[in-house]
């Protein structure tokens, strides 16, 4: 749901011809740009196969064969074309999805708006209602939602399957069916948050422009959200590892970690390869989208943003930058619970009480050793924390200049200053030809096969959030309403950016800490903790909802903060690209 912007940058006139020549140069720009990064991204995966056999093998490099699995004794090609249809198929349904889900919500938060310019109170009601009902669940990260669906949908009502790609004992013209069905779960967990950042952008693009030919303008719509959603690839990449293990679906995520756990670097480095091709392909048909939708934008006359909020609009929508600001008590709270939790409280083991339910000794129960369960989901809630503020906090200063600079070039709409704005983030285009999860597996396979600790973990979502977080703030800068454009750049923007930093930096650190790959038991975190009961998903722990409700209100608290606070920008844009 879209609130109304708070300034007006003026009405458009005819572009001059030096906009029109950028304008028709946008994609053939972006496409070089995107293959050069490629290119230099490809030189980059190659050379990590030294650091990758640093204590790994015993052979030298040059007796080592890239080409064949050291698992499977197969042409590396062979056990990655064996899985791609799946996680294609994986993908392709969640794009549907998303793309039916995005157009539902943004024609409802549009009827949403109108109903509140006729009513007021009530219709503010209603619009903090239905934000709250549509983004609360997607904030909740992959990893948690996965085991939420699965809990419900497969153990208690038993309508899904919750495993697999086809039960054993289904053949012949069942078939279709029964996979329709095990499909469902793992391509409504990718499609949430991509159909509702894509819902968010339709609905403000839908409230705040207006103009004479509607027929040009709802063209411009549906490139956009194309583009949104296809610019987005990366990120379904990142989640797709996640939900493939969770859901066992057959695909290049999960033998991704399988190579990772058991060292088979050819095939890491062979379905890298594959994402890296899947991502270019996906981006460069997003640029494709992206420059359809310039093209027909500028033919629009009189195309401005619409500032037609009353007085109480624009109340309704500092009461809530207010109550969202607020809630980031919950996740302050769980720090400040971390701090008072005795460390031995967390680590003390009784396999006497292993896996006991709720009592007055243990209130959320133990885990599989006889751990207090409430003292690791507070004292990981405080490690969590801590790695994803720390991270975001390194990462915010870079990104600021860095987003400012690209943000001020591209605004000026000329070939040259777009031209250079480009090359000045060919190394974030670079970075993000890997998927953000797997990036961090490799990166805490490099120096620490063992596994990683707090600090080198925070190192690496900084490497995998910053080339992300210049992309966010040069969205921020290019949308931000002429009238006091500094000060909301400056307090809303820089407040948008860190928050959202956090957000995705959150998600990541519960994303591998899941896997087994950041922060290693007995110490406890928010995704170890989660990972500890999956084994036990059909007995329904109390542990998994205790563990999973405070991830839950924490990430909320960080993306309604920052979704409000984009709010008082033109476009509800910038929060996507930090799933790229």
């Amino acid at each position: 749901m879209s609130e109304a912007p708070q300034s007006n940058s003026g009405p458009q006139h005819s572009p001059a011809p030096s906009e029109q020549s950028a304008a028709w140069a946008q994609f053939p720009r972006r496409a070089i740009f995107l293959l050069i990064a490629f290119g230099i991204w490809s030189l980059f995966i190659t050379g990590l196969r030294t650091p990758l056999l640093v204590g790994a093998s015993a052979l030298p490099q040059d007796q080592v064969n890239w080409e064949l699995s050291w698992r499977f004794n197969q042409p590396v090609t062979d056990v990655i074309t064996a899985r791609i249809p799946n996680t294609l198929l994986l993908l392709g349904a969640a794009f549907g999805l998303a793309l039916l889900l995005a157009i539902a919500l943004a024609f409802f938060g549009t009827l949403i708006h109108r109903l509140e310019q006729a009513t007021g109170q009530l219709g503010s009601i209603l619009k903090g209602l239905g934000r709250v009902g549509c983004l609360i669940p997607a904030a909740l990260p992959v990893t948690v939602l996965s085991l939420f669906f699965i809990s419900y949908f497969s153990f208690r009502v038993g309508l899904l399957p919750p495993a697999g790609k086809m039960s054993p004992q289904v053949s012949g013209a069942t078939s279709l069916s029964d996979s329709i069905q095990h499909l469902i779960l793992p391509s409504s967990t990718l499609a949430l948050m991509m159909g509702v950042m894509a819902a968010q952008t339709m609905a403000r693009e839908m409230t705040l422009f207006q103009a004479s030919s509607s027929t040009r303008l709802w063209l411009t719509r549906l490139f956009k959200l194309l583009g949104l959603l296809l610019g987005q690839v990366g990120g379904w990449l990142t989640a797709s590892i996640v939900v493939e293990i969770v859901f066992s679906w057959p695909g290049l995520g999960r033998i991704a970690f399988d190579a990772a756990v058991t060292g088979d670097y050819p095939v890491l480095l062979g379905i890298l390869g594959t994402f890296a091709s899947i991502i270019l392909a996906a981006r460069l048909a997003a640029e494709l989208f992206h420059w359809l939708e310039r093209l027909v934008r500028i033919r629009i006359p009189d195309l401005s943003p619409q500032v037609t909020s009353s007085p109480w609009h624009r109340t309704a929508h500092k009461v809530w930058v207010v109550i969202t600001l607020l809630l980031l008590i919950v996740p302050l709270g769980f720090a400040v619970a971390g701090l008072t939790v005795d460390p031995t409280q967390a680590l003390e083991t009784d396999i006497r009480a292993r896996n006991a339910q709720p009592s007055a000794d243990h209130p959320w129960g133990t885990d599989s050793m006889g751990r207090d369960l409430q003292a690791r989901v507070m004292s990981g809630g405080l490690t969590t924390l801590k790695i994803a503020a720390l991270a975001a906090a390194i990462a915010f200063i870079p990104a600021l200049v860095g987003g400012t600079l690209t943000g001020f070039l591209v605004s000026r709409g000329k070939l040259w200053t777009e031209s250079l704005a480009d090359l000045l983030l060919l190394p974030a285009d670079v970075l993000m030809f890997t998927p953000a999860v797997a990036g961090l597996m490799v990166f805490m396979l490099i120096d620490l096969p063992e596994g990683g600790n707090w600090l080198w973990l925070t190192f690496g979502v900084v490497a995998v959030l910053l080339p992300r977080a210049l992309r966010v703030y040069q969205a921020l800068w290019t949308s931000a309403p002429e009238t006091r454009k500094w000060l909301v750049l400056g307090l809303f923007g820089s407040g948008a950016l860190l928050l959202g930093m956090v957000f995705a930096g959150f998600g990541l650190v519960i994303a591998v800490d899941f896997l087994g790959l950041g922060i290693q038991p007995p110490q406890p975190s928010f995704g170890n903790v989660l990972s500890d009961q999956v084994r036990y998903l059909a007995s329904l722990p109390a542990g998994l909802y205790a563990a999973g409700y405070a991830i839950w209100g924490c990430a909320a608290a960080f993306y309604l903060s920052a979704d409000a606070l984009v709010g008082f920008f033109n476009s509800k844009e910038p929060l996507a690209r930090l799933n790229e």
